[in-house]
């Protein structure tokens, strides 16, 4: 969809060219991936933990797109602070590129990525993602 950007992703198969591959599927019946993205029904979630080894500063990004009617989040999830940050977008949004910079603070080991169709009929696959990635700064 876009440029790569250069620096190394931590998520793996961010692009979902694997599809559930390395991610944990809460909603089996609720989750599809097709040509290179994930693709949800709400109340559908998927998530994916990543071991970080330094505090500092990092960027979350990742392309969304919704189908009328139907709504999602993605989110980073900082351990152990339970700091949260949050990309949300709404119904009809064709697809787009998010990002979120954030600083984990000393003492982080973990973060979670949780994306989530948060609204919609629960019978529509309209909520789309590719390309996430979390990014050392």
């Amino acid at each position: 969809m876009s440029q790569q950007s250069s620096t190394t992703n931590l998520l793996l198969n961010g692009e979902f060219t694997q599809e559930d591959q390395y991610w944990t599927t809460h909603t089996a019946e609720k989750t599809r991936y097709e040509n290179g993205y994930c693709v949800l029904q709400a109340p559908g979630l998927i998530t994916q933990d990543v071991t970080i080894t330094s505090a500092g500063e990092y960027r979350f990004s990742v392309k969304m797109k919704t189908e009328r009617g139907c709504a999602c989040t993605a989110q980073v999830l900082l351990y152990p602070s339970w700091t949260v940050r949050r990309l949300d977008i709404s119904s009809g949004t064709p697809w787009s590129a998010h990002f979120v910079d954030f600083i984990a603070p000393a003492g982080t080991h973990k973060v979670t990525i949780k994306l989530e169709a948060n609204d919609g009929p629960f019978d529509t696959f309209g909520s789309y993602f590719d390309d996430v990635r979390l990014e050392r700064g």
